[in-house]
């Protein structure tokens, strides 16, 4: 999952480096426009001040000479016969015809490398000037450059834009990824007192930060919140349990009423009595769970769960035709509220022996400071998707293991509260026997 601080360098960065590449393209275009302008009229005024001097009747041999950087001068007639040149040595005549102008042009010349002299082709930007000479007729003037001088400056300045570019989004990209850290920092804050709050502390508050900012207002609002939501779980615990003391009295009564009538039949009394049996578990559920949900502070006392295990068993397994096997409990004791504790084991136990199909197996282990419970059955297991809601209360899941049996629809809601309470977590997957496999790891 991608957090807001990745999310937030990864688009400063995208920017910035679209923004450098699109600088980067607009800077060399224009140093290469500005560059090529400079060297037209540097070429423009060469030209013309050879033409004017040969106007006046100069030797053409005495207007060689040049100090520009890989440049070509020549002087000659219109019909490409050279008269005098200077610069780099042009092969076969005029370099590229005879037509007044400035333009690029592409002429071969002869270069010496070491002792050997070899041809070479390469473009040119030139500027031509015709010229009536006192002694020498209609003369071509051309002075002209190679485009090295222009292509090195554009390719030093692009070697720094690409040098420098990584380095600046590096920075940049740093510097984003510490702002943004340091101005989410109080959100992580709040998120973190606020799983405390909700884990451990129910109805407490998370440190409001002196920011002045939207941060504040929202950690004021999230109080707020918290507030309303821990008077709301309040009234609904208070609720709960009252409700389930005064339903005691009645279902008490009423099964001494129909235990002692005579006015219905022994099959019907049978029925009535199921019932009333499954409606105060019911009740005896809510209130566990009301007294759970008080966060009280859990007792520390030592407790067997090997013991837990087979007193379930004792409890649950002569209601039931299954083979329960116990081979892998071993001792292990934590430390917890022995009674919540043995009510979790009891409603496991009782949990798989009424899905099994014929088999329940019990594993009980010690290991890494963590203690270990895995209760397995042969029933018709747990769909993956249903795996998340089996432990809300009074969850269902498919028909297979959903049906109307006599569960409460609260045992494993109490099996998960408990283990929560007492540092542990209980999950759900599927089983070597076929069926579910339910875990519960807690501390030792």
């Amino acid at each position: 999952m991608r957090g807001i601080r990745f999310r937030a360098t990864a688009l400063v960065t995208t920017v910035l480096a679209v923004a450098l590449l699109v600088g980067g393209l607009i800077i060399t275009s224009v140093l290469r426009g500005r560059l090529t302008d400079n060297l037209d009229i540097t070429l423009a005024d060469a030209a013309d001040g050879r033409a004017a001097l040969l106007a006046e009747g100069a030797d053409p041999s005495t207007l060689t000479a040049t100090q520009l950087s890989e440049a070509l001068i020549w002087i000659g007639r219109e019909d490409g016969e050279t008269i005098a040149t200077g610069g780099r040595i042009v092969v076969d005549g005029a370099p590229a015809g005879t037509t007044e102008g400035t333009r690029t042009v592409t002429a071969t010349f002869l270069e010496q490398h070491g002792s050997v002299l070899e041809t070479e082709t390469d473009r040119l930007r030139i500027h031509v000037t015709r010229v009536d000479s006192p002694g020498d007729g209609t003369l071509v003037v051309m002075v002209g450059s190679e485009f090295e001088v222009i292509d090195q400056p554009v390719r030093d300045v692009s070697g720094i834009l690409l040098l420098g570019s990584p380095i600046l989004l590096l920075v940049v990209g740093g510097l984003t990824w510490i702002t943004a850290d340091r101005a989410l920092r109080p959100v992580g804050n709040i998120r973190a007192d606020a799983e405390q709050i909700r884990t451990h502390h129910p109805g407490s508050k998370i440190d409001v930060p002196n920011s002045g900012d939207e941060i504040e207002a929202m950690a004021t609002t999230v109080n707020e919140m918290l507030g309303r939501l821990a008077e709301s779980d309040a009234k609904q615990r208070e609720f709960v349990g009252d409700a389930s003391h005064e339903l005691k009295s009645p279902l008490a009564n009423l099964r001494i009423d129909i235990e002692t009538s005579t006015a219905i039949d022994a099959e019907t009394r049978a029925r009535h009595l199921r019932q009333i049996d499954r409606l105060a578990a019911i009740v005896d559920d809510l209130l566990a769970l009301a007294r759970h949900d008080e966060h009280q502070t859990v007792r520390q006392d030592p407790v067997d769960l090997d013991d837990a295990v087979f007193d379930a068993l004792a409890a649950v397994a002569p209601g039931h035709q299954r083979r329960i096997d116990i081979d892998a409990v071993t001792p292990t004791r934590v430390t917890g509220d022995a009674n919540q504790l043995r009510r979790l084991v009891r409603n496991l136990v009782d949990n798989a022996t009424r899905y099994a199909a014929e088999e329940v197996a019990i594993t009980l282990v010690t290991s890494g400071g963590r203690a270990t419970l895995h209760v397995d059955d042969d029933g018709p297991g747990v769909p993956p998707e249903a795996r998340e809601h089996i432990f809300e209360r009074f969850a269902r899941v498919d028909a297979a293991r959903g049906r109307d049996d006599g569960g409460t629809g609260l045992g494993l809601a109490i099996v998960h509260r408990v283990a929560e309470r007492h540092g542990g977590h209980v999950s759900v997957s599927e089983s070597p026997l076929g069926g579910a496999r339910f875990t519960v790891d807690l501390p030792t």
